[in-house]
C-alpha cells in the first residue's frame, strides 16, 4: 500500500506543485526553488549591470542559475536600436545551445570529462551483458528494474502488440519504391501510424491526453516500443522484397525484431543466437544518451503537448541530418569513394588540412574516450570471428589505425566515436548501410519516451526560445 501510494504521488502534478512550495518556504542550505529549479542552493552570483550600477545576486542551484533571473537586469531604452528593449532585462545569447541546460531529469547522467555514462542509479558497464534490452527500457521509464513476473508481462505484452501489422502504417511504407531511403518510410509509416489512430492526437480528440495521465503515458510506451519494432520490419521486408513474419510470443524484443525482419538461419527459420546476444547488448548501450539533438528535438515538441508519435518524427527528422545520425550514411560514402586503403593516406591529408571533414570522428560531449567504445569495439570483436570482413569495414579499421597514431588526432582528442563502430557492428550483422539509421532510431526509444513520461509529470510549459533580430526596426 505505500508504495503504491508513494508512486501516485510521485506521479501527482499538483502534489509536486505544493511540494515544491513547501520547499521554497523552508529555504535555508537543504533546499531552493529558484525559478523552476529545484535542488541544494549553493550560494549566489552576483552581477553588476554597469549601464546603471545596480546589482543583482542570483542563487546557484545545482551549479546553474534560472535563465530569467536575467530579465531582472533592466535599463533603459535604447535609442540606438528598439529591437534590443533593454527595459525587458538581459536576453542570454546561447548559439547551438552550447551552455543550456533546458530540463531537470533523473533519467540519465553523461560525465564527458570522465567518460561515464549511468541510467537512473547504474552505470552502463553493469547492464551490458546483466541486463536485457526489456529491463533496460523498463527502468529507464519506471526507474526500477523489473521482477521476473514485470519483465515476463513487459516482453509479452511487446511480442503481442508488435504482432498487430500496423495496415495503415505499412500501406503509407508499401507505396514507397523500393529502393527509397528507409528514414523517410519510418518517418511516413509513423504519420501513417498515427493517421490510422488518430485517437492519439490530442488536438484531433480536443483534450489532453497525456499531461499528468500516466497511465494513458505507460500505454502509449509499450505500444510505441512494439509498433517502432514492427514498422522497421515492415521496411526491411518491403526492400528486399519479403513477406513480414510475425513476432513469437515467447520470445525476446531483440529476437522478434530480427524474425520480423526475416535476419533468421535459412534451416532453423530462427535467429541466429549470437546476433541476438550482440545486437542486444548494443542496442543495451544505445537506449538513451542523455539531451541529444534529437532527444532536445522530441521534447520540443512534446513541450505542446502534441501526441508521442508525433513527437517521435521531429527526433527522427533531426536524427538524419548528417551532423547527427545521417553521419552514418556519410561515412558510408565516404568509404566507398576511398576505395581502397591505398587512398587513405590522402584522405588523411585532407582533413589535417581542413579540406575535407572526416564523418565519426570525435564528439561534442567527450573530451575523453566514450565509455561505450570498448564495449562496442568487443562485441565487434567477437561477429568479426564468424567470416570474411566486408571490404567497406577494412577500409574503416585502416582509418582508424592510421589517426589513432597521427598526432594531429591523438592530440585534439579525435577518435573513432561509438555510433561510428557501433554502425559497423550493424554491417557485421549483414544489415545494408541505408538500414541502419532507423535501428539506431529505435534502438534509443526507450530514452526518448523516459524523457517524456519525465516531461508529462510536469507542469505545461511549452518551450519558446527567444532570437536577437539583428536587422533595422522600421517605424
Amino acid at each position: 500500500m505505500y508504495a503504491y501510494v508513494k508512486k501516485r504521488l510521485d506521479e501527482s502534478i499538483i502534489f509536486q506543485w505544493l511540494l515544491s512550495k513547501i520547499m521554497s518556504w523552508l529555504g535555508g542550505e537543504r533546499s531552493a526553488v529558484v525559478g523552476k529549479l529545484t535542488g541544494t542552493y549553493q550560494g549566489s552570483l552576483t552581477c553588476i549591470d554597469n549601464r546603471t550600477g545596480e546589482r543583482y545576486d542570483v542563487p546557484i542551484v545545482n551549479n546553474s542559475i534560472p535563465a530569467t533571473a536575467f530579465t531582472r537586469m533592466k535599463a533603459p531604452p535604447s535609442s540606438n536600436n528598439t529591437a534590443e528593449h533593454p527595459e525587458d532585462g538581459i536576453v542570454v545569447y546561447d548559439s547551438g545551445f552550447q551552455n543550456t541546460a533546458v530540463t531537470e531529469s533523473k533519467v540519465t547522467y553523461v560525465d564527458g570529462k570522465s567518460g561515464k555514462i549511468q541510467f537512473r542509479n547504474w552505470p552502463i558497464q553493469e547492464l551490458v551483458g546483466n541486463k536485457t534490452y526489456e529491463d533496460i527500457a523498463y527502468m529507464l521509464n519506471w526507474g526500477e528494474f523489473p521482477s521476473d513476473k514485470e519483465r515476463e508481462t513487459f516482453r509479452r505484452a511487446l511480442a503481442a502488440t508488435a504482432g498487430d501489422p500496423c495496415n495503415g502504417a505499412a500501406d503509407v511504407i508499401h507505396a514507397f519504391p523500393r529502393d527509397g531511403p528507409p528514414i523517410m518510410m519510418l518517418i511516413a509509416g509513423c504519420a501513417g501510424y498515427v493517421g490510422d489512430r488518430s485517437f492519439l492526437m490530442p488536438s484531433h480528440e480536443g483534450k489532453n491526453l497525456y499531461m499528468g495521465k500516466m497511465d494513458e503515458v505507460d500505454k502509449r510506451i509499450t505500444e510505441i516500443l512494439a509498433h517502432c519494432t514492427t514498422l522497421v520490419a515492415h521496411i526491411f521486408c518491403h526492400q528486399h522484397s519479403m513477406e513480414w513474419t510475425p513476432p513469437d510470443p515467447n520470445e525476446s524484443y531483440i529476437y522478434n525484431l530480427l524474425l520480423m525482419m526475416g535476419k533468421v538461419d535459412p534451416k532453423t527459420k530462427k535467429p541466429n543466437p549470437k546476433h541476438v546476444n550482440c545486437l542486444e547488448r548494443l542496442w543495451v548501450l544505445y537506449a538513451d544518451h542523455e539531451m541529444t539533438n534529437s532527444t532536445a528535438n522530441y521534447l520540443h515538441a512534446a513541450s505542446t503537448l502534441a501526441d508521442p508519435v508525433s513527437c517521435g518524427i521531429s527526433a527522427m527528422a533531426s536524427a538524419y541530418g548528417p551532423l547527427h545520425g545521417g553521419a552514418i550514411d556519410m561515412v558510408y560514402n565516404m568509404l566507398r569513394e576511398i576505395g581502397g586503403k591505398e587512398n587513405i593516406p590522402p584522405l588523411i591529408e585532407r582533413v589535417k588540412q581542413k579540406k575535407q571533414r572526416l564523418y565519426g570522428y570525435g564528439h561534442r560531449i567527450y573530451k575523453t574516450t566514450d565509455p561505450r567504445s570498448s564495449i562496442i569495439r568487443q562485441i565487434l570483436s567477437e561477429l568479426l570471428e564468424d567470416g570474411p570482413n566486408d571490404p567497406l569495414l577494412d577500409i574503416a579499421m585502416e582509418i582508424d589505425r592510421v589517426a589513432s597514431e597521427d598526432e594531429y588526432f591523438t592530440s585534439r582528442k579525435l577518435a573513432a566515436n561509438a555510433d561510428l563502430y557501433g554502425s559497423f557492428v550493424y554491417t557485421a550483422l549483414g544489415f545494408p548501410p541505408d538500414i541502419i539509421l532507423p535501428l539506431a532510431i529505435v534502438s534509443r526509444l526507450p530514452g526518448l519516451l523516459a524523457h517524456w513520461r519525465e516531461a508529462m509529470l510536469k507542469l505545461p510549459n511549452i518551450w519558446r526560445p527567444k532570437q536577437i533580430f539583428t536587422g533595422k526596426v522600421v517605424a
